[in-house]
């Protein structure tokens, strides 16, 4: 954790590229401020899952799949930063109100005052670790500054996608939050999820696997899929951002299928053993 703190004050103070040519995704590479993925055609998968396995990400899945009846979370991501990230917006949701949520994480534009009392009513339902994190970093710099910096993603998605995208922004889901979001269990994992292999034998409802398929090999994410301990009705979703002929022709066998998302390209292949 020490050096998750000294590389995000550099990443913030401008003295440490985190971004690299060589890959996108690495052990220290940005997090994303909220989700690129049309979740709402997702969450119909996660209702009623108790055992689930996703990426952390910006954590928008994961909030999400709470309200679906997610109790027992296994969660992952490359990058060390994204799991301080999803603690700050659980937080948040129990002590601000829907409107400061949206305005603190999807919409900082200004240096003003007001982001450093939010996050002063935020740390108070933050843990030691997640505090530690977060306290180094509004201890020198200004949200905008933060939020602005590479340890986040540049990608702008505007307000109108984000609340369409997010169950839990609707105002009784986002009320609803505030009394379930504790009675969640987390194990969260740092690494290749190609290498994380104590979670290929656990057993899970469901696993999200996100877009990871666009940033590896294809016969090695087929393999990967092949590795994780399916049982009976149990499914792996894998996002992609369209469905083409030349995906549908690699994952031809009578495991894969494809649910193309009305009015766009976009879709999930589900992987059944």
């Amino acid at each position: 954790m020490d050096n998750d703190i000294v590389l995000a004050q550099k990443i913030v103070g401008r003295t440490y590229l985190n971004l690299s040519s060589n890959s996108t995704f690495h052990e220290h590479s940005f997090i994303y401020k909220s989700t690129n993925e049309e979740l709402s055609n997702i969450n119909k998968y996660f209702k009623n899952k108790n055992n689930i396995l996703t990426v952390i990400s910006s954590g928008d899945q994961i909030i999400n799949s709470i309200l679906e009846g997610a109790l027992n979370i296994d969660a992952f991501d490359i990058s060390s930063f994204p799991k301080y990230f999803l603690f700050l917006k659980m937080a948040a949701i129990k002590k601000l109100s829907r409107e400061e949520y949206i305005d603190f994480f999807f919409e900082s534009t200004t240096t003003e005052e007001k982001y450093d009392d939010l996050y002063d009513l935020i740390r108070k339902d933050l843990n030691k670790e997640n505090k530690e994190f977060w306290d180094s970093l509004f201890d020198y710099f200004d949200w905008y500054d933060i939020y602005n910096s590479t340890l986040f993603s540049s990608e702008f998605k505007s307000r109108s996608f984000i609340e369409n995208e997010n169950i839990y922004l609707e105002e009784n889901n986002y009320n609803k939050l505030k009394n379930t979001i504790d009675r969640v269990n987390f194990n969260l994992y740092t690494g290749d999820i190609l290498k994380l292999d104590t979670l290929y034998n656990k057993e899970y409802d469901i696993i999200y696997l996100s877009n990871i398929i666009d940033y590896v090999d294809k016969i090695k994410y087929k393999e990967l899929l092949n590795k994780f301990n399916l049982k009976e009705r149990k499914f792996i979703l894998t996002y992609l951002y369209e469905i083409n002929e030349n995906t549908r022709n690699f994952f031809f066998e009578n495991n894969y299928s494809f649910d193309n998302f009305e009015n766009t390209k976009a879709g999930v292949m589900i992987y059944k053993k």
